[in-house]
């Protein structure tokens, strides 16, 4: 992560002045341009869900857990699957928001309902993308 911190126009363009936030260290680069962007901050899915965003896990930092197939970790009262597409960067990575990657996404979600659809009720720990557990209630739903 950086950060400019200066900028001065240059007969042959800008020469800015980035400041790492990590080391602090300061380095002059000469550009023809300079694009200022703000960055991404991924919306937070639990604002769709009403009430039962209460149902839903969070993580230590307050985020949703998110399992490996893209459902959200829930309490195991809750009977129903809910599936991300899309606010699971911090669980799967930055290339989950890529759109190469929804056809991916699209199948194991796809795999996961009727994995989940076929298997009999059973009260076994479901793999978390935080290499936690969350576990299933007696309906195979959790």
């Amino acid at each position: 992560m950086s950060r400019v911190t200066g900028a001065q126009e240059t007969p042959d363009g800008v020469r800015a002045t980035v400041k790492s936030l990590v080391t602090g260290e300061e380095t002059l680069l000469d550009a023809g341009v300079v694009v200022f962007a703000t960055g991404y901050s991924p919306a937070d899915p639990l604002g769709l869900l009403g009430e039962v965003a209460d149902r839903c896990l969070s993580d230590d930092e307050g985020r949703v857990r998110v399992e490996r197939d893209y459902r959200v970790a829930t309490d195991p009262d809750l009977r129903c699957g809910i599936y991300l597409q899309g606010g699971t960067e911090h669980t799967h990575g930055i290339t989950t928001s890529l759109l190469s990657n929804t056809a991916i996404r699209v199948g194991e979600i796809l795999d996961s309902l009727f994995d989940r659809g076929l298997k009999s009720a059973s009260d076994e720990a479901r793999p978390v993308a935080d290499g936690s557990t969350a576990r299933q209630s007696a309906h195979g739903e959790g």
